[in-house]
């Protein structure tokens, strides 16, 4: 006799025709959930060569650490590349290997340096590497002639962070010399490339030049040399640099008004469809902690964004989101996974419908750009803390 537990099974075939059945959904909706940034490749193309004509036509190193910004390092990678850039950085090995995993043969910078013990993985994906400090140059020269990589010696001219500092420079010059036949470039970071007094940027240009004269007096003359970020690019920081490092500019986003001047187009929109649509009396309140309470008779949208997609949760009662060409505000506090939109009972509204929370109209009030200064913080931290669990899609 048949245990307690006991069902009858369908046939395989049968098995399949209810999955398909149930995937039907995910068919219209690939990504699970109605969630998605859209990302136009065309833009940044062409914002890529805006970015170079502003540089005086140098060679560009396309910044796509942090997933591109989040839009997608491979597939922004892989169109960086093929409008011209000589190479794309990121920030650690892994980001490395992912591109390489993703068919990119390009140049690719690590900035953040590796551990001696890296050296042999990133040397077998043909990667090239920041030197950011004296620690490890014995190990480097020990290994290089059995694991050889290009390698960017990275200076601190007054950033704080990575890279040798002048008063290093000096005590560093025998073992630099050990690792010249590796050196493709020297490298530096603005800290204030964005600031309306340049005092400080042309201080660490003078900086910079200094140390390349003490590296060319030791007989260390790399063939590239850069120290410009998107803001520095804009507004002709460069130098006798060769080569610049732009990354939030190739998007489209820059925090100078040059960048606006020049025509930068954002990559980026996020959009949401609907996932509930309620009409609610005076005196509703909603979301957690009932921050908000309807004045008057409106319908309700819910959409499934929060911030645990990267959405931030300040925004809820201050942001707008787009719709039917029109904008509509965000009440209630942003939850982990879904947001709340107020409209007007006259606005035509139903489940499936598209509202977008960022625009790619950099005038909008619900632009990256906007939100950000809303917010009081960057658009880089808008846009890089997209989690990869959002659907992007791709448009040449």
């Amino acid at each position: 006799m048949p245990s307690a537990g006991w069902r009858n099974r369908a046939s395989p075939n049968d098995e399949r025709q209810v999955n398909e059945q149930h995937l039907e959904p995910l068919k219209r909706h690939p990504e699970g959930r109605a969630l998605r940034a859209e990302v136009d490749l065309g833009r940044v193309a062409r914002n890529l060569d805006r970015v170079q004509r502003a540089s005086g036509g140098r060679q560009i190193w396309g910044v796509v650490k942090a997933n591109a910004y989040g839009h997608g390092a491979v597939p922004v990678g892989r169109a960086l590349a093929e409008a011209g850039a000589h190479g794309l950085a990121v920030s650690s090995l892994e980001e490395g290997l992912e591109l390489r995993q993703g068919g990119i043969e390009c140049p690719i910078l690590v900035l953040g340096g590796l551990r001696p013990e890296a050296l042999p993985a990133a040397s077998a994906e043909g990667l090239t590497i920041a030197v950011v400090g004296p620690e490890h140059l014995a190990e480097y020269a020990n290994l290089l002639p059995r694991h050889p990589l290009r390698l960017h010696l990275k200076l601190d001219t007054g950033m704080g962070r990575f890279g040798l500092l002048p008063s290093e420079l000096g005590a560093c010059l025998p073992a630099l010399r050990r690792l010249a036949p590796w050196f493709e470039g020297v490298m530096g970071h603005f800290a204030t490339a964005d600031d309306p007094d340049q005092g400080f940027a042309l201080r660490q240009r003078r900086v910079f030049e200094d140390c390349l004269a003490q590296l060319a007096d030791a007989g260390i003359r790399p063939a590239q040399r850069h120290h410009g970020n998107s803001d520095a690019c804009l507004r002709g920081l460069l130098g006798e640099d060769t080569h610049v490092r732009p990354g939030l500019a190739l998007f489209g986003l820059a925090t100078v008004a040059e960048g606006r001047e020049l025509g930068l187009e954002p990559a980026l929109s996020l959009v949401a469809e609907v996932a509930r649509v309620k009409t609610v009396p005076p005196g509703t309140t909603v979301g957690y902690g009932r921050t908000f309470v309807a004045p008057q008779p409106m319908q309700i949208a819910t959409l499934a964004c929060g911030y645990a997609d990267g959405y931030r949760r300040d925004l809820g009662n201050r942001a707008v989101v787009g719709f039917a060409n029109r904008t509509f505000p965000v009440v209630g506090r942003v939850s982990m996974d879904y947001l709340t939109v107020a409209l007007p009972l006259d606005v035509p509204l139903a489940p499936g419908d598209p509202m977008t929370l960022f625009s790619s109209d950099p005038t909008a009030p619900h632009s990256v750009e906007r939100l950000a200064q809303a917010l009081g913080t960057i658009p880089y931290e808008l846009t890089c803390a997209l989690h990869r669990r959002i659907s992007r899609r791709y448009f040449p």
